[in-house]
């Protein structure tokens, strides 16, 4: 039953970061695919691993996958706010559709 549980597990892990590659591929603004990225890529990650660490059982293997894990959780968010943060401070801005012209924030 475990190995039932941790390979859908997994199969839900595979879905969200297939969902997410299409959702990067549709997101045009660089915003936008950096939010995708990180919501997909964590909530994916999380749940492969723990469907890894039902496959495994209770185990060495299952606590270095549980460190893993929490390495991860505590990494991910960080390196994702500097990524977008370092993006505006260098003046990247969205781009706004406004009667039919492209214009930039900064500029309005």
């Amino acid at each position: 039953m475990s190995t039932l549980i941790g390979q859908a597990l997994i199969v839900i892990g595979l879905l969200f970061v297939a969902t997410g590659v299409y959702s990067v591929l549709v997101y045009k603004e660089f915003y936008s695919r950096v939010v995708i990225t990180a919501k997909v890529d964590t909530v994916g990650f999380i749940t492969i691993m723990f469907g890894l660490i039902v496959l495994e059982g209770f185990s060495f293997v299952s606590a270095k996958l549980l460190l893993i894990l929490v390495f991860e959780m505590l990494t991910s968010p960080v390196s994702t706010h500097a990524i977008a943060h370092s993006a505006y401070t260098s003046g990247y801005r969205i781009e706004r559709e406004s009667d039919g012209q492209l214009t930039q924030e900064a500029q309005e």
